[in-house]
């Protein structure tokens, strides 16, 4: 059995792309503002479409259900990455020095 590589889809380029942005002088803190804007219009489109399929102007389907899983997953990673640099967090204030 062969198994063949996968192509990196654009959100990890996206990911991979904002690391190098950081090892080219941007802090952690920009990267991560950059990340929850993208969040952000990822949520308006998915509410903008759910607004159009609503109003029935709504031309492909389609289009709706995979922008609004894109946002889901892009919440859902988000709300991981916070969980762990919480833990993280917790982590370092609970070592004694």
């Amino acid at each position: 059995m062969q198994i063949g590589s996968i192509a990196p889809s654009k959100h990890i380029s996206g990911i991979s792309s904002g690391i190098r942005k950081q090892e080219q002088g941007l802090s952690f803190g920009d990267v991560l503002k950059q990340a929850i804007s993208d969040l952000q219009q990822l949520q308006r489109t998915s509410a903008y479409n759910n607004y159009l399929l609503a109003t029935g102007q709504v031309e492909n389907l389609h289009k709706v259900m995979i922008d609004a899983e894109k946002a889901d997953i892009a919440l859902q990673f988000t709300l991981q990455i916070r969980n762990k640099l919480l833990e993280a967090y917790q982590e370092i204030m609970r070592m004694q020095i």
